[in-house]
C-alpha cells in the first residue's frame, strides 16, 4: 500500500466517524469542508518546501574571495614553527597515496607511470619544497613548507618565517619526503589544485620528474 492509498483509507475513516455523530442536517456538508482541508494542506505543504529552497546561501565565487583578500597573506602573520604539525600531515598522507612503505619504482618500470601521475595530483599544501633552478637566480636556494597551492605559483615559508611567492613555470623543485628527495618542474603544476586531481596528465611528463 503506497501513500496515496493510506491517506484516502484515513480520510475516509474521518469521514465515516463525523457522518455517525454529526447532525443529520451538517452531514451534507462533510465532504465538501474535509475537501477545503486537504487542499489548503497541500498548498501550505508546497510553499514551506519553496521557503526551505530560498534560505539557500550561494557560496562565494573564486573571483569575489579573491576580492574580499582571502587570497592575501599579511606580512609577519607567518610563523614556520605553526605549520610544523601540517608538514608532518603531509608527510603521512603522501607517503600512502604514493605507497612508499612497498618502494619507489624504477623509472622504466610500467608502475612509475603510476607513481608520477599520483605525485602530480597531490595537494602540495604542507609539502618541503626547496628551488634548485628559476629563471630569477634570487628564488634558488630559497626552501621552505609550502602554505598555498595556487595555479600559478607555491607560497612557501621559510625556517626563518619569511614568505616567499615562487612562480611555478619557471622554477625545478626538490621536494622532500622523509629520506626521498625529488625533483618536480613547476611548469607541469600551472593547473589549480583542485582541477589537477582529476586531470590526466600526458606520459610524456613523467621523465622530467
Amino acid at each position: 500500500m503506497d501513500c496515496t492509498d493510506l491517506e484516502n483509507q484515513e480520510s475516509q475513516t474521518v469521514v465515516k466517524f463525523l457522518e455517525a455523530y454529526v447532525p443529520r442536517s451538517d452531514i451534507v456538508n462533510i465532504r465538501t469542508e474535509l475537501k477545503k482541508d486537504f487542499l489548503l494542506g497541500k498548498t501550505k505543504t508546497r510553499d514551506r518546501k519553496l521557503k526551505i529552497r530560498k534560505r539557500k546561501t550561494r557560496l562565494l565565487t573564486r573571483k569575489e574571495k579573491k576580492n574580499l583578500g582571502f587570497y592575501i597573506i599579511p606580512r609577519g602573520s607567518i610563523k614556520y614553527i605553526d605549520f610544523e604539525p601540517l608538514h608532518k600531515i603531509w608527510v603521512d598522507y603522501v607517503s600512502q597515496i604514493l605507497e612508499l612503505d612497498k618502494s619507489v619504482p624504477d623509472v622504466t618500470s610500467k608502475q612509475w607511470e603510476q607513481f608520477t601521475q599520483t605525485l602530480y595530483k597531490a595537494d602540495f599544501n604542507g609539502s618541503m619544497l626547496e628551488v634548485v633552478r628559476s629563471k630569477c637566480p634570487s628564488y634558488v636556494g630559497k626552501i621552505g613548507i609550502c602554505i598555498m597551492d595556487t595555479k600559478n605559483t607555491f607560497k612557501i615559508v621559510s625556517p626563518n618565517d619569511l614568505v616567499t611567492t615562487i612562480p611555478k613555470k619557471e622554477s625545478i623543485f626538490n621536494v622532500y619526503i622523509k629520506k626521498l628527495k625529488l625533483i618536480v618542474f613547476g611548469k607541469h603544476f600551472c593547473i589549480r589544485p583542485a582541477e589537477r586531481s582529476s586531470k590526466k596528465f600526458k606520459s610524456i611528463l613523467h621523465p622530467d620528474l
